[in-house]
């Protein structure tokens, strides 16, 4: 079974500057209702749209970039701030993914990022996201990416998770939710991936 990569830092200093940046919003408070932690993609959700999904005051603490192993290194960097959010969501995944991770490395990644993120904040519900479609990197193909999401769909039915499946929310033809890079979310895909949200918060 592979293991899961190291906690390390943002790869790039605008990276560790946005970092900072967090950090001392963080620090101004006041403390959210909800966070959000991962990569380009969940960065790019504006806040006022994951407010109206979450019902209440969430902080987006996304950075684009990121891998499984930075989220876990700025997490333990913030978990200097006693939060008690109601709600978190990881979305990340994606640039793992594209570095050519496998399943296992990923998942295991994602088991130590939400061991850290229960001792530090204990979210009373927390929700994995998976990878959402994308045009496939050089050396990794669709079947790739399912079995990645299938591995994450077994990690969120293995921890208690509530499971966003970014598929499902964007349906047949997703490539409508993204920008020209078929990569990022557009304002068509957040605002499915909101809707898809909120359905599952309110199902609970």
């Amino acid at each position: 079974m592979s293991a899961a990569r190291p906690p390390a830092p943002p790869a790039k200093l605008s990276g560790l500057r946005r970092h900072r940046a967090l950090m001392a919003r963080l620090a101004a408070g006041p403390a959210p209702g909800a966070v959000i932690l991962g990569d380009s993609l969940a960065a790019g959700w504006p806040e006022p749209d994951l407010d109206a999904a979450t019902g209440r005051s969430t902080l987006n603490l996304g950075l684009p970039g990121d891998r499984v192993q930075t989220t876990r290194w700025r997490l333990a960097a913030m978990a200097a701030f006693a939060l008690r959010p109601r709600l978190a969501i990881l979305m990340v995944g994606t640039n793992s993914f594209a570095d050519g991770d496998d399943p296992e490395t990923i998942v295991a990644g994602l088991a130590a990022l939400l061991a850290s993120l229960r001792a530090a904040w204990a979210p009373g519900w927390i929700v994995l996201a998976t990878v959402p479609w994308r045009e496939s990197p050089p050396g990794r193909s669709e079947a790739d990416r399912l079995a990645l999401n299938a591995a994450i769909a077994d990690l969120a039915h293995r921890e208690s998770l509530l499971l966003l499946d970014g598929d499902a929310a964007l349906g047949p033809d997703p490539a409508t939710g993204l920008d020209a890079d078929r990569l990022h979310l557009n304002a068509r895909g957040y605002a499915a991936l909101g809707i898809a949200l909120g359905s599952l918060l309110r199902q609970g």
